[in-house]
């Protein structure tokens, strides 16, 4: 790997995990769907701000070489991961339930993970309302780090979410109580390389709060519960 001048580099990590409580009491479920609303599937918490880095000037490759064509490699030391597979949003994601946020939020950590493997931040940043701002940070920071020739090792997540933890907070909004796991991970700077530890953070609780508006559902906001 060729060497590379580096700017002022800052790391910050926020790792997400087990719901312990939250101030509001869960209160009921989101209404059942009105199955005559469909909407166009659409993409939609660890976080960390990554500053921008000097562009690499070789291509890494996990596993050291360039995998064939549909097979995946994750990321290693060599390089990102290779030939990641695109999560598909599911059916019936896109009505006002229970079951559909459930299956929103699944997707959106499956969008997240693929962000994290990829750099493909794009449609990620369509699940997101703006008031979310540490994560559309970390999103940011995710597609700096790529188009700067570093990449990500581990750090991909497991949200369990509690269908009993939910809470309607008015005006199709809703808090939702989750188990958050978060591996290890590395973060690959080209010429720095942070490690990340995620043990103890995996012991915090997490609320995540959602929205239904015009057809589809959004990530408002996110916060740790300890």
């Amino acid at each position: 790997m060729k060497s590379v001048s580096t700017r002022n580099l800052a790391f910050t990590a926020i790792a997400l995990l087990a719901f312990t409580g939250c101030g509001a009491q869960a209160s009921g479920s989101v209404p059942e769907p009105d199955t005559s609303t469909t909407t166009s599937a659409v993409v939609a918490s660890s976080a960390s701000a990554v500053e921008e880095t000097a562009g690499a000037e070789e291509t890494n490759y996990s596993g050291g070489s360039k995998a064939p064509e549909g097979e995946y490699r994750a990321a290693d030391e060599h390089g990102p991961a290779q030939n990641v597979p695109k999560p598909v949003a599911p059916e019936g994601m896109n009505v006002e339930s229970t079951d559909a946020m459930l299956l929103f939020i699944n997707y959106w950590n499956d969008m997240r993970n693929y962000a994290i493997q990829t750099g493909d931040t794009q449609d990620l940043k369509h699940m997101y309302e703006d008031t979310y701002e540490a994560d559309l940070r970390f999103i940011d920071s995710v597609d700096k780090l790529y188009k700067n020739g570093g990449w990500i090792i581990g750090l991909k997540r497991d949200v369990h979410a509690n269908r009993e933890l939910v809470t309607h907070l008015g005006n199709s909004a809703y808090s939702l109580g989750a188990n958050i796991t978060v591996e290890n991970g590395i973060i690959n700077e080209v010429q720095n390389i942070k490690s990340i530890d995620n043990s103890e953070a995996n012991l915090n609780g997490y609320e995540i709060i959602v929205t239904f508006k015009d057809g589809e559902w959004k990530v408002s906001d996110g916060k740790v519960v300890k």
